[in-house]
């Protein structure tokens, strides 16, 4: 496991990220397989949805936006994790990779 600490997919809060990666490789699985999960400490999802299509924070994949509001409130009060945090991942965790912690050199 790495040392570095930031935001982990799925609104589970902060950690390293090969755990983020981990987490993210399950959801994508489970989303996959019809069979989305979210952590157990948001309680239930809500039952009544609107009908619209948009994408959902933490790497859930897509959903109505009272999914996504809900997502975002519960990680915030839970694990205090906004999705603006992870979206500063997501391209890495997309890509497959971890982050690069190494220092950048700035070419003019």
């Amino acid at each position: 496991m790495t040392m570095d600490y930031g935001p982990l997919a799925g609104g589970y809060g902060h950690g390293s990220s090969s755990l983020s990666h981990w987490i993210y490789q399950n959801m994508q699985e489970d989303i996959s397989a019809g069979k989305a999960q979210f952590p157990p400490d948001f309680g239930p999802p809500p039952e009544a949805q609107t009908r619209d299509l948009r994408p959902l924070p933490f790497g859930y994949g897509f959903g109505s936006g009272t999914m996504a509001k809900w997502l975002a409130k519960k990680a915030k009060e839970v694990y205090d994790e906004s999705p603006e945090e992870f979206e500063g991942i997501r391209a890495s965790l997309e890509r497959g990779g971890r982050r690069d912690l190494r220092p950048m050199e700035v070419i003019q």
